[in-house]
């Protein structure tokens, strides 16, 4: 790809990403971080904050304060770390996994509802890049 296609691959990408995370759960108490720790949750089962933190790529003082946001909205426990006692295991509560059930949902309606708008032509072009789309974003 030429340096405009990229950029316009990009563009395009950061523009759909955005408005799908504005589709989330009608709520604007969450940021986009603290569904992605739901989510994270979700996938791969209790972590302690230095791992969320490290996967999420944020810092460990900002993930104990989306954290704690989450337990305040009771959409996550803590329990302490059952073989190291410094550290606390964060899990994900039956409200969040319904919360973030909801924000999937909404997301995936919005997504659908705009494909369906799309002509046959571009439908196919998507469906012929997913794959390559999903190599893209599984790359390290």
């Amino acid at each position: 790809m030429d340096p405009n296609e990229v950029d316009a691959l990009r563009a395009a990408v950061s523009r759909l990403a955005r408005r799908l995370r504005n589709e989330g759960s009608g709520s604007d108490t969450l940021s986009a971080t603290g569904v992605a720790v739901l989510a994270r949750l979700r996938r791969d089962g209790a972590q302690t904050l230095q791992a969320l933190a490290a996967a999420e790529h944020v810092r460990p003082p900002s993930m104990t304060r989306i954290v704690d946001r989450l337990v305040k909205m009771g959409l996550v426990t803590r329990a302490p770390h059952p073989d190291d006692g410094r550290a606390v295991l964060v899990r994900l509560g039956e409200p969040g996994a319904s919360f973030l059930a909801d924000t999937v949902r909404q997301r995936s309606a919005w997504l659908t509802e705009r494909l369906g708008a799309l002509d046959a032509a571009d439908a196919d072009a998507l469906r012929a890049a997913l794959p390559a789309l999903q190599r893209l974003a599984d790359a390290s």
